[in-house]
């Protein structure tokens, strides 16, 4: 584990993205108070940066990526784009001794993974990812439930994550390069890299995967007349099996219809939680309910349980999910302003954020070690860390 940096006074943010970094992130990091500031914002054009920061009241200006990863007055680079752009910017921002929070996918291939992880380490920075599922309450109360025993021993996990966003394809959406090779991307990249933050953070290490990619829709219509041929992976469906001895199911799609949403049904030797949430996973609709062994045959006796007001609260202030202004990226809020909480904390007093860089490179392995078990029709391990 490296040793973060810590820095008396304000942190200074620095976002690389007006799209989803502005919509989504900065909003979460103004949730955190006096001590931590976006200060700078940078995209590829000088016309469009200067826009960006004009719109959301942003001091400077970036569009070169290069000067903003090496300004001395940045403490912190929150990284946008796709992965393989995002690999050069965080690289960029390493070596200029910038703490960082990047997206998932964290990388576009294990290789660079262990390299951003490596780089980080040396420099001795804070690296975080946004796996956003790991920042809803509901996720942290269901892992004190386990780690209080409230499943016993843990018998098997089933995590599931259903979307439609190209059955149709969604009009105007920005990310209909999701479907093109060569950009790091694809369903099991995509969702599965949230999925498996979640199932590291609740259950722990991964040690062997079984899993089938497909590309079920071969074809997407973007408009009238205009159809796009589709090169990504939209289906992957994974067992897996975790060092704690529990056995595990993985399923999702990005061409599901009706966009059924998210869950992650966990059954053990004492009882049973089920997390559940529509769409994008978010506090907004998310629900845990619990259940305890019983006499058998009966219909399910889970209830929800209710989450305590302290883990919708960051710094001192409740966020209530259900009051939100911009449902795409509001959200979002919630879960976001928790994650960089933690890495803000992090970077002043040292240790590991909640979605460290560690974590993402052991998901970069069993993501790996998924797309080697489709080649191979068989059990693979994921590589050693």
């Amino acid at each position: 584990m490296s040793e973060t940096k810590s820095r008396p006074g304000k942190l200074r943010v620095g976002i690389i993205s007006a799209n989803w970094g502005a919509k989504a992130h900065l909003p979460a990091w103004r949730m955190l108070g006096d001590d931590v500031e976006v200060t700078a914002i940078c995209t590829s054009r000088q016309e469009t940066a200067e826009a960006a920061a004009r719109e959301h009241g942003i001091a400077r200006p970036f569009w070169s990526y290069e000067a903003m990863c090496a300004d001395p007055d940045i403490d912190v680079i929150d990284a946008g784009t796709s992965p393989v752009l995002r690999e050069k910017l965080v690289t960029a921002a390493l070596k200029g001794g910038k703490h960082v929070v990047n997206q998932l996918p964290f990388a576009p291939s294990l290789e660079a993974a262990e390299g951003l992880v490596k780089l980080q380490r040396e420099k001795g920075v804070t690296g975080a990812v946004a796996a956003s599922v790991v920042g809803m309450p509901h996720l942290t109360l269901m892992k004190e439930m386990i780690d209080e025993g409230y499943l016993g021993e843990v018998f098997q996990v089933h995590c599931h994550w259903q979307m439609s966003y190209f059955l149709p394809v969604i009009p105007l959406f920005p990310y209909t390069w999701f479907g093109k090779a060569g950009h790091g991307v694809s369903v099991t990249r995509n969702h599965g890299s949230h999925m498996l933050h979640a199932l590291g953070y609740l259950f722990g290490r991964i040690e062997s995967v079984a899993g089938r990619m497909e590309t079920q829709l071969k074809t997407w219509e973007l408009s009238p007349g205009e159809t796009m041929t589709v090169e990504t992976d939209d289906t992957c469906h994974a067992l897996l099996r975790f060092a704690n001895g529990a056995m595990g199911t993985l399923a999702t799609s990005w061409t599901a219809v009706d966009s059924p949403g998210f869950w992650i049904d966990a059954f053990g030797s004492k009882g049973r939680l089920r997390l559940e949430a529509l769409r994008y996973p978010s506090a907004s609709t998310a629900r845990l309910y619990a259940a305890k062994a019983g006499l058998g045959m009966m219909a399910p006796q889970g209830l929800e349980v209710p989450v305590p007001e302290r883990l919708f609260t960051v710094r001192g202030r409740v966020l209530d999910p259900r009051v939100v202004s911009t449902p795409s990226a509001g959200d979002q809020l919630l879960s976001m302003a928790r994650l960089f909480d933690t890495f803000a904390t992090t970077v002043r007093t040292g240790g590991e954020p909640l979605a460290s860089f560690a974590r993402a490179v052991e998901v970069e392995r069993v993501i790996d070690a998924l797309y080697a078990s489709n080649v191979r029709k068989a059990w693979v391990e994921p590589a050693a860390g």
